[in-house]
């Protein structure tokens, strides 16, 4: 098995997603007027993926121990390239279904990364490569945000724009197919106690404080990273008012560069030893005043620079949060590891999905986007506080 080659698929096939979903926000007024729905009928275009994410992420440690990562990888892929047959589809509620599809495969898709890259690589790699994945689905927003306009026309429309990345999603697959190699065949299964070890092992995963520390760390950014390419485009096409030679629409593209240099500097500053929960924390405050400035100001100029630094050291998480895992919980292993994310994941996208569409419904109950901006910024000041509660003391990080 060549695992470069794995990871080039894994990479790949999360930035096609990455497209793909984000390619709902670029074009949401054209979905609106093609189906006659408000925004929070529209925002579900994207919603029902996280919804989706939901259910895979949790079903994807058990489809793993079932199938072997090798098929169950396979089926996430044949699910995202359910796609191709939006072209056909002129039922809002049928696109839902195969949206839905493709977040459930997107989901397996997304846990499937840090477990992966932590069987193949060792830590210090396996920590930039974390890092490094994480831009997957930045490179993806960044195209959707910024070539979909063009590239909808180009492919005769969004809907086969939205057929295109599931093609590409299933030629992946293939070559996934072609050089994985299942190499763990679970050696538990040959023992009478494997069930309870894996019993246990989910066990531990689900009330592990340092697993509930990351939830809480992370979900607060994630819904302002969701807000800003679900929301954002729409704002500033139909609510901001904008003046024609105002460049504060670019702020979700500069905000996904941000992101992408900053998951490249993230591994840089982890091998300088800082621990993550200092760097979580003090980074989560930069963060909170960055994102105050990006919603609320008026300045293009401010509004660009505040968009780069919010996501800029959000992406330096990368590195600290997604190898806690490996390197901070006791006798961490594949399975634990798989667990673990789910676990990560399932919480989440439920928090993140629950109040994306809040927010939807805000706009549409407010006809304007303030109540929506401050509650982004109220969850970004709690959720660090949170987590700085949860997360254990740093002599008791390993237990």
């Amino acid at each position: 098995m060549n695992k470069w080659i794995i990871e080039f698929v894994l990479y790949a096939v999360y930035m096609v997603f990455g497209a793909a979903w984000a390619t709902t926000g670029a074009v949401m007024p054209q979905i609106m007027a093609d189906f006659n729905i408000d925004v929070s009928h529209a925002a579900l275009m994207s919603n029902v993926i996280l919804w989706a994410k939901i259910l895979g992420a949790f079903c994807t440690s058990i489809l793993t121990a079932q199938l072997g990562a090798k098929k169950s990888y396979l089926l996430g892929c044949v699910l995202t390239g359910l796609s191709i047959f939006i072209p056909w589809t002129n039922n809002f509620d049928l696109l839902l279904v195969i949206r839905f599809m493709g977040g459930l495969g997107g989901a397996i898709c997304l846990v499937s990364l840090v477990p992966t890259v932590a069987r193949l690589f060792n830590n210090k790699t396996a920590s930039a490569l974390n890092s490094l994945n994480c831009t997957s689905n930045i490179i993806g927003t960044i195209i959707a945000l910024t070539l979909a306009g063009s590239l909808s026309v180009y492919f005769g429309g969004w809907r086969n724009l939205l057929a295109v990345y599931g093609v590409i999603t299933l030629v992946l697959g293939v070559v996934w197919l072609i050089f994985f190699t299942d190499e763990e065949v679970t050696v538990t299964t040959a023992s009478n106690d494997g069930s309870t070890d894996k019993l246990r092992i989910m066990k531990d995963a689900i009330f592990n404080r340092v697993v509930w520390g990351m939830i809480a760390q992370y979900v607060g950014a994630m819904i302002m990273m969701i807000f800003m390419f679900t929301f954002l485009p729409l704002y500033y096409a139909k609510y901001a008012h904008l003046p024609p030679e105002s460049h504060a629409h670019l702020s979700g593209t500069v905000n996904q560069v941000g992101i992408m240099l900053g998951a490249i500097v993230g591994p840089f500053f982890k091998a300088r030893g800082y621990h993550y929960k200092n760097w979580l924390f003090s980074t989560s405050i930069v963060m909170a005043i960055t994102t105050f400035i990006m919603l609320f100001a008026t300045n293009d100029i401010l509004i660009l620079v505040c968009s780069f630094l919010t996501g800029f050291v959000f992406a330096t998480w990368f590195a600290f949060i997604f190898s806690i895992p490996k390197e901070m919980l006791k006798g961490a292993n594949t399975q634990t590891v798989t667990y673990t994310m789910s676990t990560f994941w399932v919480c989440t996208f439920v928090i993140a999905t629950a109040n994306s569409q809040l927010i939807g419904w805000s706009i549409d109950a407010t006809g304007s986007f303030t109540m929506g901006f401050i509650w982004v910024f109220a969850l970004m000041v709690v959720s660090p506080i949170v987590a700085l509660l949860v997360f254990p003391k740093k002599a008791a990080a390993h237990a």
